[in-house]
């Protein structure tokens, strides 16, 4: 059953987020003057598609696990000049106005930075939906799978376990169980559950796994007594929301820079459909409140200065605007390949994660 609600939400939420980012870059293009020739939900063989008056070719691809908006004159790899050359010297006027290539710099950092922007937008309405509809929630980690022969397991914690304290720190949302992990020295931890309307204490020894101290547990926010807050409230908990998320994100991500964390904690496909069968399980409210959290923390990924990603791209332009010219092809292509590699490492490294995590 677990599986099946993880696939579900999987397939329901990725496609989403994705779209959003993707509708982003495509508004933004069109506003610009470029033409769009293909907006993708998915990769590979095509199940469906149309084309709408523009000439846009709307389309949903086999494998959903990401999306594009494919513009005219946008190239995803450097040319080479003489490439570049042949390429200008056989396009009508018509064709470079409607080229990305023809824009200038600010309508082309506009159109990539939009991607992430909309991720943002998209999230902070989702959480001002649920804020002033239904209310802001008091928030509770509960534990949905305790993993064989672990700490948690020898400690006595089970499934459905609502974790209240560690170390006298009150547990409310899962960023509070990684501020206390990123502390753990391998003494044990006192930890309070509640457990069939009883307070359970029990004492946890985290496993060392080369320096870093594991629990054993998979675990999700679950939300109840929700408290209206009108409009205004709404608006100021979205935003106090979103930027909590960027913060902790940043932070953890600073935090393994530094060896504070380990990056063993990175989490790929896998962890995203396991957070979200667990989230939609818990019911429509959690799963609409991960989706906005995961759509945020897509555009601050995205915004990272790393060739590939949007907010290399982005980084580039502000480059070129500073020099005022652009850099050469060649450079680009270094630029673009080491980015190419730090992505497809992060991907790798993320995925073994949870292939390994799925085997302990």
């Amino acid at each position: 059953m677990g599986l099946l609600y993880a696939l579900i939400a999987f397939i329901i939420l990725l496609p989403i987020i994705v779209f959003v980012h993707e509708l982003g870059h495509f508004l933004l293009a069109r506003l610009n003057g470029v033409k769009v020739e293909a907006f993708a939900i998915g990769f590979g063989k095509k199940i469906v598609g149309w084309r709408d008056s523009y000439g846009t070719e709307w389309k949903i691809c086999i494998i959903p696990l990401g999306g594009y908006v494919k513009m005219v004159g946008q190239s995803d790899t450097p040319e080479s000049a003489k490439q570049k050359a042949e390429k200008i010297k056989k396009m009508s006027a018509k064709e470079k106005s409607e080229s990305f290539e023809f824009k200038k710099r600010y309508q082309k950092a506009s159109i990539v930075v939009a991607g992430p922007l909309f991720n943002f937008i998209f999230g902070m309405i989702v959480f001002f939906g649920l804020f002033f509809f239904v209310g802001v929630p008091d928030s509770s980690v509960v534990v949905h799978s305790v993993i064989a022969e672990s700490a948690a397991e020898k400690a006595g914690m089970k499934d459905g376990d609502k974790i209240l304290k560690m170390d006298n720190v009150s547990i409310v949302r899962p960023a509070d169980i990684s501020k206390v992990m990123g502390k753990a020295d391998g003494s044990v931890i006192k930890m309070e559950v509640l457990r069939d309307d009883k307070v359970v204490k029990l004492s946890l020894k985290p496993q060392d796994d080369n320096g870093v101290y594991k629990l054993g547990i998979m675990y999700s926010s679950v939300f109840s007594n929700y408290k209206k807050v009108g409009f205004g409230g709404a608006v100021k908990e979205s935003y106090d929301t979103t930027a909590s998320i960027v913060g902790d994100t940043l932070k953890g991500l600073g935090q393994m820079i530094v060896g504070k964390r380990s990056s063993k904690e990175l989490g790929g496909m896998i962890s995203i459909a396991q957070v979200s069968g667990a989230a939609l399980k818990n019911g429509l409210y959690s799963f609409l409140y991960l989706m906005s959290l995961i759509s945020i923390s897509l555009g601050l990924f995205n915004l990272f200065p790393i060739p590939v990603l949007d907010g290399g791209y982005l980084f580039i332009y502000i480059i070129e605007g500073i020099i005022r010219r652009d850099l050469s092809e060649e450079v680009k292509e270094k630029m673009f390949f080491v980015g190419f590699m730090f992505i497809i490492f992060l991907l790798l490294l993320s995925n073994v994660n949870d292939i390994l995590r799925l085997f302990k």
